[in-house]
């Protein structure tokens, strides 16, 4: 069992032991509402394997809040993570505990900037996306392991059902606060299946992102979409690697900081074997186009040799991550990042202090740089 952390986080779910074996059940973890932590705010909402809430009031406590700091003309830091597979919004979720401690390192970051530029600090509310990305469970992986392909369908399910509901409400609150002034801050996360929930709804925002002539891109939808070893076809990038991987392009851009960042790890036997033994059928069906493409309907976007742009490695868990090339502002703004396990082991283990203190410092760069877009006009914490 997992040991959430101790943040002052009222209103979740009680922590409910496992049986050995079992199959979880087809409902939400979670309460509806927007939970008060000491330093942040989190509501969760979860879908059903066809894609659709569990209970309308998750999702509507979503919309009313966002709708509340639109209308009050409030910025606010809204972080949202989506979950992957063999995890669900339980309250002892590992992937649900380290989501929390980003939260709580994001709000003193940012209580910290704010004091030194003499402003009032942003809210940060966090939005965590649930899912049956746990369904049968035994005393080892074998059993859970045995449900990937059901989950991946179920992913894509999700990826094309109310979720972009939910994204396009952030995305409405993100663009109206922008249209005045404003310095909110967007970032959308996932990991595994929840990398493909992420990127299959948001896909046609980066690709009109990537396709923007200007010297520094910018995303319609959110400041930063972020993916952890995700699993979805190279196949599903392709239109961003033929606008953005081109020398010309990079000789005419203006770095910035990155717009999308998909991390894998080298060691990911889920995305590297499983994903392409899985795909199998779509390599012998599918027409291609060369090479590239034919690898591209089978294998995960993170193991194409030819998107890869950056190196993320760590001599061990607790070591600094050095990144190559250096530096968080490159010419483009499409990252596609291999991780040694040093950063990043395996499938799951994500959240290991190298990768950890990496993402901060994405995460903090993109809250220096929202604070400094537009003077913001606060309102009431949320």
């Amino acid at each position: 069992m997992v040991i959430p952390p101790n943040d002052g986080l009222q209103g979740l779910s009680p922590i409910a032991e496992r049986p050995l074996f079992g199959i979880m059940p087809n409902a939400p973890h979670q309460a509806a509402g927007v939970l008060a932590g000491a330093t942040y705010n989190l509501a969760f909402v979860e879908f059903d394997d066809q894609g659709r809430c569990y209970d309308r009031a998750q999702m509507q406590a979503v919309a009313q809040r966002l709708d509340a700091m639109r209308d009050a003309r409030q910025d606010a830091i809204v972080l949202v993570f989506a979950h992957g597979w063999k995890h669900d919004a339980r309250t002892d979720d590992d992937n649900l505990s380290s989501f929390r401690i980003v939260l709580a390192q994001t709000a003193a970051f940012e209580r910290d900037h704010a004091a030194q530029a003499g402003a009032a600090a942003r809210p940060v509310l966090g939005v965590f996306v649930g899912w049956r990305g746990l369904t049968a469970f035994g005393p080892t992986d074998l059993i859970a392991d045995a449900t990937f392909l059901g989950r991946q369908e179920a992913g894509h399910r999700v990826s094309t059902g109310s979720a972009r509901e939910l994204f396009g409400r952030l995305r409405h609150y993100r663009n109206a606060r922008i249209a005045r002034r404003g310095a909110p801050l967007l970032i959308v996360s996932g990991h595994s299946f929840g990398g493909m929930i992420v990127y299959s709804a948001l896909a046609q925002s980066l690709i009109e992102a990537a396709s923007d002539q200007d010297l520094v891109m910018d995303s319609r939808f959110a400041d930063l979409v972020l993916l952890i070893n995700p699993a979805i076809e190279g196949a599903r990038y392709l239109p961003i690697y033929d606008l953005v991987y081109q020398s010309a392009f990079v000789q005419a851009s203006t770095p910035q900081l990155p717009l999308f960042v998909c991390v894998q790890a080298d060691n990911d036997r889920a995305v590297g074997w499983a994903f392409p033994l899985g795909n199998a059928a779509n390599g012998v069906e599918e027409a291609a186009i060369g090479d590239l493409e034919q690898r591209c309907i089978t294998h995960g976007l993170g193991f194409i040799d030819e998107f890869r742009t950056h190196r993320l490695d760590a001599a061990s868990p607790d070591a600094a991550a050095v990144l190559d090339p250096p530096g968080l502002k490159q010419p483009s703004p499409f990252w596609v990042v291999r991780a040694n396990p040093g950063v990043i082991d395996g499938h799951s283990g994500i959240w290991q202090p190298s990768f950890k203190e990496f993402l901060a410092s994405v995460v903090f760069s993109q809250v220096v740089l929202t604070r400094n877009r537009a003077p913001t006009t606060q309102a009431a914490p949320v």
